[in-house]
C-alpha cells in the first residue's frame, strides 16, 4: 500500500521566516556583519541560565542555518564561539573570517556572507 503523499507548490515569501513562541526567550532578527571583531550581546531575561539555546543564522531573514557545528575559519565563519549566563547569551564575531558560510550540496561550493541576520532562542 503506498502512502498518500501531498505535493505543494512551493512559493518564495518577502516577509521574514516565523517561528512558534516555544522557547522563553526569541531575540528577532539582529543584523550583523563582519567588519569588526565585536560580540553579540543578547539579554534573554529568564533571570537564570538557560538549559537550551538554538542561534541561527540568515542572509536574508528568509532561509535560516542552525549553528551547530565545529568552528571553521575559512569556511563555516562566525560566530566563533557562543556563551551564556543568567542575564545574556554571547556571540562572538571575528573579522578574519565571513559573519556565517554554507555548503550547497548541488554546486560543490561554499556561499558565504559579511552581512546577515543572527536569531536567539533561549529557554
Amino acid at each position: 500500500m503506498k502512502p498518500n503523499v501531498v505535493y505543494t507548490e512551493s512559493k518564495i515569501s518577502k516577509e521574514p521566516a516565523t517561528f512558534l513562541a516555544a522557547s522563553g526567550y526569541d531575540s528577532g532578527w539582529v543584523a550583523a556583519n563582519n567588519q569588526t571583531n565585536q560580540n553579540l550581546s543578547f539579554t534573554h531575561g529568564l533571570g537564570r541560565s538557560p538549559t537550551l539555546v538554538t542561534v541561527l543564522f540568515s542572509p536574508d531573514q528568509e532561509n535560516s542555518y542552525p549553528l551547530q557545528w565545529s568552528w571553521n575559519s575559512q569556511n563555516s565563519g562566525s560566530p566563533v564561539s557562543i556563551w551564556f549566563n543568567d542575564l545574556t547569551v554571547q556571540c562572538s564575531i571575528f573579522n578574519g573570517a565571513p559573519l556565517h558560510g554554507a555548503w550547497s550540496g548541488v554546486t560543490a561550493q561554499w556561499t558565504s556572507w559579511s552581512t546577515g541576520y543572527f536569531r536567539v532562542f533561549a529557554s
